[in-house]
């Protein structure tokens, strides 16, 4: 079970679900373990991405039971990025991931499973930027735990906070530029080159990190054109991967920003096409407050 549990971590993507189901299996054929929790959460994550979000919270809560009852404080760090990238994201308030996270981010840490402990990390840091009300606060936190990573040597993983590192100091004033997504926490010499090299290790998490945060401060200092350029490239990869995320926070909030970006570019050129990309957002925006009522409020 511990081979089937790292494997699906690490394997192809189309061939994770077969791996996932063959730890439910064998749970339930022979018994529940500290990996049967692994593999309801992944379960879970599979069903919000199909928006079965009832199953999904359900299948949830019974892995954070498995886990609890069998004290497997070892395992937090690899079974809360899958709910609280996607279910409890769908189900809960925000501000209620942040601790938990960190817990796993400690435990894991003393597992020494540095890598998951790492990506709690990052997906706190995200969750962190979008609901702590200072973010000079975030950025602290951001900052040490960057540190932790690099002891540790999870500087690929860690990769995935950049951009929104730079993000940060662009919204504090620390920017040159403040709409481009250049400056001090991009490890590239500019962003142009930081996305050439993204899509030469093929490291699509950090192009769609990329693309969504230089959209986002393209947008809120005015600079609509470059937004929908970030926006267009953000929904040409997702499409071109074929693999649905449905159930992550990140491309929920780029269909509200690319509603927003649309309307505006509307607004500017006078071009009715970008007036119906914005209300075909819109109703997606729509569906995704149905979803998130915690979220969206």
């Amino acid at each position: 079970m511990d081979l089937l549990d790292t494997t699906s971590l690490y394997c192809p993507p189309h061939l994770s679900p077969l791996l996932i189901l063959r730890i439910i299996q064998l749970s339930i054929s022979h018994g529940v373990c500290v990996n049967t929790a692994f593999g309801f959460a992944c379960f879970s994550a599979l069903l919000s991405n199909t928006d079965d979000l009832h199953n999904a919270y359900k299948y949830g809560n019974f892995a954070l039971d498995i886990m609890r009852r069998m004290h497997a404080r070892e395992k937090y760090c690899r079974i809360y990025p899958f709910l609280f990238s996607s279910v409890f994201l769908r189900s809960n308030r925000m501000h209620s991931c942040l601790d938990t996270l960190l817990e796993a981010n400690r435990e894991g840490l003393k597992a020494g499973d540095v890598t998951c402990a790492t990506i709690c990390a990052t997906i706190y840091c995200n969750i962190a930027f979008r609901c702590k009300k200072k973010l000079a606060l975030v950025k602290k936190d951001l900052t040490d735990l960057g540190r932790e990573a690099k002891v540790y040597r999870q500087e690929s993983t860690w990769n995935l906070v950049y951009p929104l590192e730079q993000a940060i100091l662009n919204l504090m004033g620390h920017a040159e530029w403040p709409n481009l997504l250049d400056g001090d926490a991009i490890p590239d010499e500019s962003l142009e080159r930081c996305i050439t090299n993204a899509k030469l290790a093929g490291t699509d998490w950090l192009l769609f990190t990329l693309y969504y945060f230089q959209m986002l401060v393209a947008y809120l200092f005015d600079d609509i054109e470059l937004a929908i350029k970030m926006g267009e490239k953000y929904i040409d990869l997702d499409e071109s991967l074929h693999r649905p995320h449905k159930g992550f926070v990140l491309l929920s909030e780029l269909k509200f920003l690319y509603c927003l970006t649309s309307l505006a570019y509307a607004r500017n050129t006078k071009e009715g096409i970008w007036e119906k990309h914005g209300h075909e957002s819109m109703e997606r925006v729509r569906k995704l407050a149905k979803d998130y009522p915690s979220s969206y409020q």
